[in-house]
């Protein structure tokens, strides 16, 4: 007898998925399939590079850490500098680099600083990457978190073959803890219809083909990937891991999400219905800012029905997201939509001036910015084609669920979360 999963609540003000903008793809790794590089951002201590330089030592490319806060630069060298061969650049991004880089100084930045406090760099970091990896000439790039586990280091091959003409980002279907906003994960708590999109913290991208930037603001991977969504550009495939935290750990969390979930959300909203993204006046912006309020108070409502506990968790949270909203109105969004799409342009003009290919010191020279690790200054692209043949479709686990990698992936069953991160350490 097949178990009867139980009905999800779908709300009008709110779209639970936007995955019929994806294309999903299976890939079988052909052996001409090239990845020359891993990069990673990450202010955390050097022991969560762990998976990322695993990773990079099985697919034999280089790994580009972009590091700050509390990632020690001697503590990376320390650990990993020997296992990689000479691949391994480290990158000390300092405080406060993107404002006086120009580069990566944006107009959008300016607006949302106005209307919400987002203490992190992440952004700054990928757009580092996407320009070191544009400038070498690597033509894929994939970013991952220090927080993702991919199980089976295929499918990052996988996810660089599924790259093409009309296929210009790649993501992976990310399992383990859901990577929602505060908001939408209390959505699913409660009951509600809520599934995941995908974003870079497992994402194939050709830095000589994709024009977007990463604003500094939440959902920043949603937007680089708008222009790819809106063509039915992005794909999935393979599978990848991420690690449990606390969304309910404070407040403030929901707070600063509210502006750039509210712009994300609405953006998407409009691709969903096929709609155009131009023009959108504030009169669309106060129409999305009211929807969403009801949103929040269809799932306020929900909590009530939990333990008291949770409830005042959720609650807290979902006040303080909506409290968010004292601090930008229609116009705010309006003026940060029209401020990033200004700032596409000048983006867009401003990347061939890294198209030329370059060594590595050079690239970090004209950034400002000194080199770590292993790599040596005059490094290029390189890639071992030892780890491009002989790949063959591979599953994740073995007989017991515990998760096998590459090449030795026997017959197939869904691998555990728990065990992969504990396999990953």
């Amino acid at each position: 007898m097949t178990a009867t999963q139980p009905t999800r609540w779908a709300s009008d003000h709110h779209h639970g998925s936007h995955r019929g903008l994806l294309r999903p793809v299976p890939v079988s790794v052909p052996t001409e399939t090239r990845l020359e590089m891993i990069a990673v951002p990450t202010s955390r201590p050097a022991s969560y590079l762990a998976e990322a330089v695993r990773l990079a030592g099985n697919l034999g490319c280089m790994l580009l850490v972009l590091a700050s806060g509390k990632c020690s630069v001697p503590e990376i060298e320390r650990r990993y500098g020997h296992l990689l061969d000479g691949r391994l650049i480290v990158v000390d991004v300092p405080t406060g680099y993107a404002r006086y880089t120009s580069m990566f100084r944006f107009e959008a930045d300016d607006v949302a600083a106005g209307a919400s406090t987002r203490p992190s760099d992440i952004s700054v970091k990928r757009n580092v990457g996407l320009i070191v990896a544009r400038a070498l000439g690597v033509r894929r790039l994939f970013f991952v978190d220090d927080d993702i586990v991919v199980p089976d280091w295929v499918d990052v091959f996988r996810a660089a073959s599924a790259l093409g003409k009309h296929r210009w980002a790649a993501g992976m279907n990310i399992l383990g803890y859901p990577d929602n906003s505060v908001v939408c994960h209390i959505n699913r708590e409660t009951g509600g219809h809520q599934e995941t999109f995908v974003g870079a913290g497992a994402l194939m991208v050709n830095p000589q083909r994709v024009n977007g930037f990463f604003p500094n603001v939440y959902n920043e991977d949603w937007f680089f990937l708008l222009d790819c969504a809106a063509e039915r550009a992005v794909v999935t495939t393979g599978t990848a891991f991420q690690r449990p935290y606390d969304p309910l750990s404070t407040p403030s969390r929901a707070r600063r999400e509210e502006f750039g979930d509210v712009l994300a959300e609405s953006l998407f909203w409009q691709l969903d219905q096929g709609s155009p993204l131009e023009h959108l006046t504030e009169k669309f912006w106060a129409k999305a800012i009211e929807r969403r309020r009801f949103f929040v108070d269809d799932v306020r409502a929900r909590t009530e029905r939990l333990d008291p506990e949770t409830a005042r968790r959720m609650i807290a949270a979902l006040s303080a997201a909506t409290g968010a909203h004292r601090e930008f109105t229609a116009r705010v969004c309006a003026d940060y939509v029209r401020a990033w799409q200004a700032d596409r342009v000048r983006w867009a003009r401003d990347l061939p001036l890294f198209s030329t290919p370059s060594s590595l010191g050079e690239v970090l020279d004209r950034l400002g910015l000194p080199l770590y690790g292993s790599a040596d200054r005059l490094a290029t692209v390189t890639v071992d084609r030892s780890r491009q043949t002989r790949l063959l479709p591979a599953p994740l686990a073995n007989a017991s669920g515990m998760p096998v990698f590459g090449l030795a992936s026997p017959a197939s069953l869904a691998v555990s979360v728990d065990s992969a991160i504990a396999k990953a350490g």
